[in-house]
């Protein structure tokens, strides 16, 4: 099935067992957004599943209703029911050609480390290779271009894009197998838990502080400043105009030079800190205050290091050699997720929102739309062929009116957490030995990216709200939700935060609050993973959060145990 819209079907309903991505994109997705945001990643991961002899055929997308959701396309296709009451028929696996093919080279590709072999990969080809691939994309002239230039500059970033997700699928295969094996050795060395095995490696990451540490020292400086906290006092449009001349303009457009291409609020076409600099005023206003050091936690990092020279200590031969081989890949994997999303993502994607907003304005000009950004109710060939004047659909206008008035009604719906039935997974006995090793670590790593068990939809009569384990530690706060990045100026410190999920534009409140509790995401989401960086107590997973607790409720936060209480 290809990723966009399905017709003529009941409002929920597909051919074949669906999950939704609410972890990624919990609204209503655009159009153009489906053309550059999901069609690639099935593209990039065909590759991707190919070059690693994953046995599988890749990712694949449906939106319904502009709500996203995914599955892995097995080679063969979903078994049929009769394999649930026959399971010895999982062995014909060797009679399909392309799936022997993939099962004998995942095999083979475990026994050679494949996995261990592509540790520095994304350091030494992958990142240098992006870097350079995204030059002429960066340097492009958008207000200087014509129609054609405009039209090729989406071609480049769409291209990109296809070529992105091959590296990015990669590095988070590297990364799911080198943490569970790194949990694995943990546990049967030292009989650790999860979260002890990875405070183990928890390297401070500099993809995830440096921006973070930026805003908080362009804070403290204001803050020592007078003259610019005086002007900082006022509404951060105001602000902006008066402090163009001074110190704080000057760091401020360096800040946004460098690190402007973040959207505000998610992964969608949103806008980004480049077009909305009065927003990382009003971070850094909110900073301004905030105690939290921009230096690495030098304490933390003793106790990391002496605590894995105390539990290596009590190993010799053998095991001893074990731990140190994975302690130093784990290492090496835990700080590659913000980094390589930033640039294989995030940074594409603005800059196709730039182009795509600049090829608007021309079309207003010329009378075939009536605002900038309804590009973005187009579909990458829709927006192409109307560049090129050669449009594939004859009244823009009519066909964007019609999108928008389906995306506002859209917000109105509630999707399913799943549509149709989950196929059987194969036994994994059926299989070779270290193949179906290599298959259950995947099996169990993509479970807790997204939440796959029941989660109470109300508060327990105790007035618990349960989701999935983040990032240990307890504590206490009143609740602030926050549904996007324009509600930040909200925030107090020492709040617990309440939101639909995080992206990398939602950590610079991580210093600020007490926890973090998220609707979206299983253990290994992106709010799990950075809260742990921060040693931020967090919750995710709880389906509804935002909608059962309320603003200045005080609740406890337990990340370990995965529970919320409400305390009054």
């Amino acid at each position: 099935m290809k990723c966009g819209e399905v017709e003529d079907m009941p409002l929920w309903e597909a051919k074949g067992f669906w999950m939704r991505d609410s972890i990624h994109w919990p609204r209503p997705v655009h159009p153009l957004f489906v053309s550059y945001g999901l069609n690639p990643v099935e593209i990039g991961s065909v590759h991707a599943f190919e070059e690693f002899s994953i046995p599988s055929l890749k990712y694949e997308y449906l939106v319904l209703h502009g709500y996203v959701f995914q599955r892995i396309v097995s080679i063969g296709g979903d078994p049929p029911p009769v394999m649930e009451r026959f399971p010895f028929l999982f062995h014909l696996w060797r009679i399909n050609p392309l799936l022997r093919s993939r099962v004998l080279g995942f095999e083979k590709f475990l026994r050679e480390k494949g996995f261990e072999n592509h540790v520095r990969a994304w350091q030494d080809v992958w990142e240098p290779e992006a870097q350079e691939r995204l030059k002429p994309i960066r340097n492009f002239d958008r207000a200087k271009a014509g129609l054609e230039e405009l039209a090729n500059q989406l071609e480049r970033c769409y291209d990109y894009l296809c070529w992105a997700w091959n590296p990015h699928n990669k590095v988070v295969m590297v990364g799911m197998y080198i943490r569970e094996r790194w949990l694995e050795v943990c546990k049967r060395l030292f009989n650790l838990t999860e979260f002890e095995a990875y405070e183990l490696v928890q390297m401070n990451d500099p993809a995830v502080f440096n921006t973070m540490n930026r805003l908080l020292t362009l804070a403290r400086r204001a803050a020592a400043d007078p003259a610019i906290k005086d002007s900082l006092s006022l509404p951060s449009e105001k602000a902006l105009e008066q402090l163009a001349n001074t110190w704080f303009g000057e760091e401020l457009e360096g800040f946004i030079e460098a690190e402007g291409d973040r959207p505000a609020d998610g992964f969608e076409f949103g806008p980004t800190w480049r077009e909305m600099p009065e927003m990382v005023v009003g971070i850094i206003k909110s900073l301004m205050g905030a105690d939290y050091p921009t230096t690495e936690d030098s304490d933390f990092q003793a106790y990391r290091l002496g605590r894995v020279n105390e539990l290596r200590s009590t190993l010799a031969g053998r095991e001893r050699e074990e731990f140190g081989t994975w302690l130093e890949l784990a290492e090496q994997v835990q700080p590659l997720s913000e980094i390589h999303d930033y640039l294989l993502m995030t940074v594409p994607l603005c800059h196709t929102r730039y182009a795509a907003l600049e090829a608007g304005k021309r079309l207003v000009q010329k009378g075939i739309l009536d605002g900038s950004e309804d590009t973005l109710f187009l579909y990458r060939e829709e927006l192409l062929s109307a560049l090129r004047e050669n449009s594939l659909h004859p009244d823009l206008k009519g066909l964007v009116a019609k999108r928008k008035a389906e995306h506002s009604r859209n917000y109105s719906l509630m999707p399913p957490q799943t549509i149709g039935k989950a196929p059987m997974v194969p036994p994994l006995h059926v299989f070779p030995p270290i193949a179906a090793e290599g298959m259950k670590i995947f099996l169990k790593q993509y479970s807790l990216i997204e939440v796959q068990k029941e989660v109470p939809l109300e508060l327990s009569a105790e007035g618990e709200l349960f989701g999935t384990p983040g990032s240990p530690g307890v504590a206490e706060g009143p609740v602030r939700i926050i549904h996007t990045a324009e509600e930040f100026h909200l925030v107090q410190e020492g709040e617990v935060l309440v939101c639909p999920l995080t992206t990398p534009t939602w950590t610079v409140l991580f210093p600020y609050v007490a926890a973090l509790i998220t609707d979206s995401g299983g253990a290994l989401s992106h709010a799990a993973i950075v809260s742990r960086e921060y040693r931020l107590p967090s919750v995710v997973g709880t389906i509804n959060g935002t909608k059962l607790l309320h603003n200045g409720q005080r609740v406890r936060v337990d990340g370990a145990a995965g529970v919320i209480q409400v305390l009054d």
